[in-house]
């Protein structure tokens, strides 16, 4: 069999976004464009006759919704006109997409269609766009006085909001909601008829990190408050039976990684009450790095609330009918889903070992409708995820995977590499995952787990408040020694590590504690709680949360402890730093950090930057920029491993 290689996952198509409408289906299907290698082209496929059907070819379709069963709509532009925004309209049996709107203003997106007809679109607003317009110098600048100032994958996003708007395709009518408040800025939305449920908040300096709830009247246009911002963590809002419930936490238990609950809403007294009690996650965390369109968690069918939760190493599809969860069937990675009126889920994602495909489950039958990605695999050497149990900190058993080499000879001695995943609150499964082919292809073991912080085992397992590099570290190394133990084809004396976000964090924390690891590549990586706090995106909360503070200044001394910067003199592993120049999730100071740090106390390192990525380079990042990365991370290993 021939090996995968690298540039295989150009041609690796991947999925999601998928709707449903009586009994029609529509899904997105994103594609690296591979003669370019700097984008990706987005299409919708539906499902006809049982075949898979391409609706669109223009490349640029990477959402839609449902117009009626037989029509969908989006959001974009064809032409060379700027500062507009078209709306289209495409039938499922065929033709070409047909302009219905023209907006002004780049970006809109449709999010709903209404009873009556009538779009909910959305917008990101520049509160300084009119004064940039008039003076072009103003495009110059970057002026912060709010926070939060950025965020990961959006840039700069001081003086900008999220708002809804109406659109009347009869009128040809947009009308601004909260249009008397341009401060606000809307983030989670449901619509229940002619309600419309949303989170947000108005500020002018500081964005509250607990949105509000509001229902607005969407004839009348008249809002109401429900709840007061700061006091609940809102993940999904739905109406079941004419009852509004909410899932969501006060975060009193387990701070700001607290898994939600199941709360009722009492319009009297505005207050919730628990009518579910829930301690696994919510949606799919299960990783991989052929995921361009994020996953769906949640659909209301029947007046049921239907969503995904992550146990251990899988995603299962629950059914919430306002009083209890109960379980719907599990797989490996259920991405995207819906129903069509007879009840059939479908979904996209993963099973094991492979790519994401269409599947479909009624009455205990599951299907799968396509072919996606077999002709790139046809031929290669794909390995299986062998399971490998081990004893973790507690003493409790744990399990992780291994993929055995090429060609794999039992009298022979190989590399392995130790692959970490981010988050923490994240998981690993058994689908294909891309990276970790290419090394298996290459002639390396790859090993990974779920170790302490990890998503999926209930609340107490992921709480890595204040444990961040103790109990995790200890179960890595215990994975490890089982690993070696069960295979003794591994070659002990030439072992990597590598991972990316949480996972660069723990590369850097292992090199600083152990030599065991000859040649480490470290990615997107967090070195110094007390310069991350102030300088990530999602800090300071979510990192205080982790060296369990309430301000910086607590914990100054353990913050440090708890920093592989602190530990960096003790470094002699050879180590790769892979950094996106536009990653504000774990800014550049952090991995440039350790970095020279290695470098002044005489330790052989190299990073490589890149321009234009943020944290999701891995994943989303320019075609030609991922290639650039797993050859880097590659040739540093085949350097000194091999």
């Amino acid at each position: 069999m021939d090996a995968i290689k690298i540039e295989d996952f150009l041609h690796y198509a991947n999925l999601g976004k998928l709707k449903a409408k009586g009994q029609n289906l529509v899904w997105v299907k994103g594609l690296p464009d591979a003669s370019k290698k700097d984008k990706y082209l987005y299409t919708l496929e539906t499902l006809q006759d049982g075949q898979v059907s391409p609706l669109s070819s223009f490349g640029q379709e990477r959402d839609f919704v449902f117009l009626d069963e037989n029509t969908v709509c989006f959001a974009g532009n064809r032409t060379k006109e700027k500062d507009k925004t078209f709306i289209y309209q495409l039938s499922l049996k065929g033709g070409e997409a047909r302009e219905i709107a023209a907006l002004e203003g780049e970006d809109f997106a449709v999010e709903n269609v209404l009873v009556d007809g009538r779009l909910l679109l959305s917008r990101r607003v520049d509160l300084r766009e009119a004064e940039k317009k008039q003076d072009p110098d103003e495009k110059d600048y970057v002026v912060l006085d709010e926070f939060p100032a950025y965020f990961n994958g959006d840039g700069i996003i001081s003086k900008f909001r999220d708002r809804l708007f109406l659109f009347d395709p009869a009128k040809k009518e947009l009308t601004e909601l909260l249009k008397d408040d341009p401060y606000f800025n809307f983030d989670l939305h449901y619509v229940d008829g002619t309600d419309l449920y949303f989170t947000g908040d108005s500020y002018t300096q500081s964005k509250a990190r607990k949105s509000a709830l509001y229902q607005l009247d969407l004839n009348s246009l008249e809002y109401s408050q429900l709840l007061p911002k700061e006091e609940w963590s809102i993940f999904d809002i739905c109406v079941l039976k004419g009852q509004l419930y909410l899932v969501a936490t006060d975060e009193k238990r387990y701070g700001s990684e607290e898994n939600p609950q199941f709360y009722k809403y009492d319009p009297e007294f505005k207050t919730l009450s628990l009518v579910a009690a829930w301690e696994d996650c919510w949606g799919d965390c299960v990783d991989t790095d052929l995921c361009l369109l994020d996953v769906r968690t949640s659909r209301v069918f029947e007046d049921c609330l239907y969503f995904t939760t992550t146990k251990v190493d899988h995603t299962v599809l629950e059914c919430f009918d306002g009083e209890k969860v109960t379980p719907a069937f599990e797989f490996p990675s259920i991405e995207f889903f819906d129903f069509t009126s007879d009840g059939t889920c479908w979904f996209t994602g993963p099973n094991a070992n492979e790519t994401q495909q269409l599947y479909s489950y009624k009455d205990g039958q599951l299907t799968k409708h396509s072919s996606y990605n077999e002709d790139a695999l046809k031929g290669r050497y794909v390995a299986s995820a062998v399971q490998v149990d081990y004893q973790d900190y507690a003493g409790n058993t744990q399990h992780g995977w291994v993929l055995y080499p090429k060609d794999f000879a039992e009298k022979q001695k190989y590399p392995a590499i130790l692959d970490v995943h981010g988050g923490p609150k994240t998981v690993y499964g058994t689908p294909f995952f891309h990276e970790m082919q290419v090394w298996a292809s290459q002639g390396y073991f790859v090993f990974f787990a779920n170790i302490y912080g990890s998503d999926g085992q209930g609340n107490d397992y992921a709480n890595m408040r204040g444990h961040w590099g103790r109990e995790d570290y200890e179960d890595l190394l215990k994975f490890t020694d089982a690993v070696l133990a069960k295979i003794p084809q591994i070659d002990a004396g030439r072992l990597g590590i590598t991972g990316g976000s949480y996972g660069g964090y723990m590369t850097n924390w292992v090199i600083g504690h152990t030599d065991r690891f000859k040649a480490a590549a470290s990615q997107r990586s967090m070195s110094n709680w007390l310069s991350d706090a102030f300088m990530s995106d999602v800090g300071p909360w979510d990192d205080l949360y982790s060296i369990d503070a309430n301000n910086l200044d607590e914990k100054l001394d353990y913050a440090w402890q708890q920093s592989p910067l602190k530990y960096a003199k003790n470094v002699t592993t050879p180590t790769l730093f892979i950094h996106s120049l536009e990653d504000y999730r774990c800014p550049l100071p952090e991995g440039m950090q350790m970095f020279r740090a290695l470098l002044y106390y005489g330790v052989e390192s190299r990073m490589c930057l890149f321009k234009g990525e943020n944290h999701e380079l891995s994943r989303s990042g320019q075609p030609k920029h991922r290639i650039r990365r797993l050859k880097e991370i590659t040739a540093w290993f085949d350097q000194h491993l091999r």
